[in-house]
């Protein structure tokens, strides 16, 4: 027990008297605020994120999967768009399935809003229990919104 703890006094002292550098700095966190927002814009199915590191900086993306209760992707991407501008939220781009837009009120934060499909491309997973219920009812989950949210503010 002595052994143990002294062992992990000297690792502790090495590693703080180190650069450290395989740590990251800085961690970007949307805010909460932001995030109580745009979840107010329809009903969240589930949540969850991805954290990649960038030399060392940590940019939390929050993700969202979306239902507008429409009645497939294109009307529930329309649904989200124009719930969002009624928030106060102006649209930067958009292309046939995705939509990106900014918020005036939180500044360097912007949110994407796409197809469920496109969560692969974040290198997040589904809680396994949503995963569960993608894979017994995909139809349904096609008429979802995948909303991602990130931040360039500290």
């Amino acid at each position: 027990m002595v052994k143990r703890l002294l062992a992990a006094l000297c690792l502790l002292v090495a590693v703080s008297g180190c650069d450290a550098a395989w740590m990251p700095e800085t961690v970007i966190k949307v805010d909460p605020g932001a995030l109580a927002e745009v979840r107010s814009a329809g009903h969240v199915v589930t949540q969850t994120f991805t954290d990649p590191i960038y030399e060392r900086t940590v940019q939390v993306v929050e993700i969202l999967v979306v239902d507008m209760r429409a009645a497939d992707f294109p009307e529930a991407l329309d649904l989200a768009r124009d719930q969002l501008k009624r928030l106060g939220w102006n649209e930067v781009s958009s292309g046939d399935v995705v939509v990106q837009m900014e918020s005036s009120r939180w500044k360097g934060t912007t949110t994407r809003l796409g197809p469920v499909e496109d969560l692969e491309s974040f290198g997040a997973q589904l809680e396994p229990t949503a995963a569960k219920a993608l894979q017994a009812d995909p139809k349904k989950w096609a008429t979802y919104v995948l909303v991602s949210l990130s931040s360039v503010n500290e």
